[in-house]
Protein backbone atom coordinates (compact mmCIF):
# COMPACT_ATOMS: atom_id res chain seq x y z
CA UNK A 1 0.00 0.00 0.00
CA UNK A 2 1.34 3.41 -0.96
CA UNK A 3 1.82 5.73 1.98
CA UNK A 4 1.38 9.47 1.72
CA UNK A 5 4.51 11.43 2.53
CA UNK A 6 3.96 13.99 5.24
CA UNK A 7 5.98 17.20 5.14
CA UNK A 8 5.38 17.55 8.86
CA UNK A 9 6.72 14.06 9.68
CA UNK A 10 9.79 14.56 7.51
CA UNK A 11 10.41 17.93 9.14
CA UNK A 12 10.08 16.44 12.62
CA UNK A 13 12.58 13.70 11.81
CA UNK A 14 15.05 16.24 10.42
CA UNK A 15 14.59 18.48 13.46
CA UNK A 16 15.10 15.53 15.83
CA UNK A 17 18.40 14.71 14.13
CA UNK A 18 19.56 18.32 14.42
CA UNK A 19 18.54 18.74 18.06
CA UNK A 20 20.10 15.39 19.03
CA UNK A 21 23.41 16.76 17.72
CA UNK A 22 22.76 20.11 19.47
CA UNK A 23 23.16 22.02 16.22
CA UNK A 24 21.54 25.32 15.41
CA UNK A 25 19.28 25.77 12.42
CA UNK A 26 21.80 28.28 11.08
CA UNK A 27 24.63 25.73 11.23
CA UNK A 28 22.62 23.11 9.32
CA UNK A 29 21.32 25.69 6.85
CA UNK A 30 24.93 26.73 6.13
CA UNK A 31 25.86 23.08 5.61
CA UNK A 32 22.99 22.77 3.12
CA UNK A 33 23.77 26.12 1.44
CA UNK A 34 20.24 27.42 2.06
CA UNK A 35 18.89 30.23 4.22
CA UNK A 36 18.02 29.57 7.85
CA UNK A 37 14.47 30.65 7.05
CA UNK A 38 14.21 28.08 4.26
CA UNK A 39 15.61 25.39 6.54
CA UNK A 40 13.15 26.40 9.27
CA UNK A 41 10.25 25.93 6.84
CA UNK A 42 11.45 22.38 6.16
CA UNK A 43 11.60 21.55 9.88
CA UNK A 44 8.16 23.07 10.42
CA UNK A 45 6.78 20.89 7.66
CA UNK A 46 5.72 23.82 5.51
CA UNK A 47 7.75 22.65 2.53
CA UNK A 48 9.32 19.46 1.23
CA UNK A 49 13.11 19.40 1.14
CA UNK A 50 14.60 18.79 -2.29
CA UNK A 51 16.23 15.49 -3.16
CA UNK A 52 19.67 17.11 -2.88
CA UNK A 53 18.92 18.52 0.56
CA UNK A 54 17.59 15.18 1.79
CA UNK A 55 20.65 13.46 0.39
CA UNK A 56 23.05 15.83 2.19
CA UNK A 57 21.09 15.52 5.46
CA UNK A 58 21.05 11.72 5.19
CA UNK A 59 24.80 11.55 4.62
CA UNK A 60 25.57 14.09 7.35
CA UNK A 61 23.57 12.22 10.01
CA UNK A 62 24.40 8.73 8.64
CA UNK A 63 20.74 8.00 8.00
CA UNK A 64 19.17 6.55 4.90
CA UNK A 65 17.16 8.61 2.48
CA UNK A 66 14.33 6.17 3.07
CA UNK A 67 14.48 6.75 6.83
CA UNK A 68 14.17 10.50 6.36
CA UNK A 69 11.10 10.04 4.16
CA UNK A 70 9.34 7.22 6.01
CA UNK A 71 10.92 6.92 9.46
CA UNK A 72 12.05 3.39 8.58
CA UNK A 73 14.80 1.83 6.57
CA UNK A 74 13.93 -0.54 3.74
CA UNK A 75 14.75 -3.55 5.91
CA UNK A 76 12.29 -2.37 8.58
CA UNK A 77 9.61 -1.78 5.95
CA UNK A 78 10.18 -5.25 4.50
CA UNK A 79 9.93 -6.78 7.99
CA UNK A 80 6.70 -4.88 8.64
CA UNK A 81 5.32 -6.13 5.31
CA UNK A 82 6.22 -9.73 6.19
CA UNK A 83 4.56 -9.35 9.61
CA UNK A 84 1.49 -7.83 7.99
CA UNK A 85 1.27 -10.70 5.52
CA UNK A 86 1.58 -13.23 8.37
CA UNK A 87 -1.25 -11.52 10.27
CA UNK A 88 -3.44 -11.52 7.16
CA UNK A 89 -2.71 -15.22 6.57
CA UNK A 90 -3.54 -16.03 10.20
CA UNK A 91 -6.82 -14.11 9.98
CA UNK A 92 -7.73 -15.89 6.74
CA UNK A 93 -7.00 -19.27 8.36
CA UNK A 94 -9.08 -18.33 11.40
CA UNK A 95 -11.95 -17.25 9.17
CA UNK A 96 -11.76 -20.51 7.23
CA UNK A 97 -11.85 -22.51 10.47
CA UNK A 98 -14.74 -20.41 11.73
CA UNK A 99 -16.68 -21.01 8.50
CA UNK A 100 -16.08 -24.77 8.76
CA UNK A 101 -17.31 -24.80 12.35
CA UNK A 102 -20.30 -22.67 11.41
CA UNK A 103 -21.30 -25.15 8.69
CA UNK A 104 -21.01 -28.02 11.20
CA UNK A 105 -23.16 -26.08 13.65
CA UNK A 106 -25.79 -25.44 10.97
CA UNK A 107 -25.90 -29.19 10.24
CA UNK A 108 -26.29 -29.98 13.94
CA UNK A 109 -29.12 -27.46 14.27
CA UNK A 110 -30.84 -28.96 11.22
CA UNK A 111 -30.52 -32.45 12.72
CA UNK A 112 -31.97 -31.24 16.03
CA UNK A 113 -34.85 -29.48 14.28
CA UNK A 114 -35.76 -32.51 12.16
CA UNK A 115 -35.47 -34.91 15.10
CA UNK A 116 -37.64 -32.66 17.33
CA UNK A 117 -40.39 -32.63 14.65
CA UNK A 118 -40.54 -36.42 14.70
CA UNK A 119 -41.73 -36.53 18.34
Amino acid sequence: MQEILSKKDIGERIKALRTAQRLSQSKVADLLSISRSNYSQIELGNQFPSFNILNVIARYYSKSYNWLLHGKDREEQATDQIRGNAVIQELENTLETFNTLLKKLEKEILILKTSSHQY
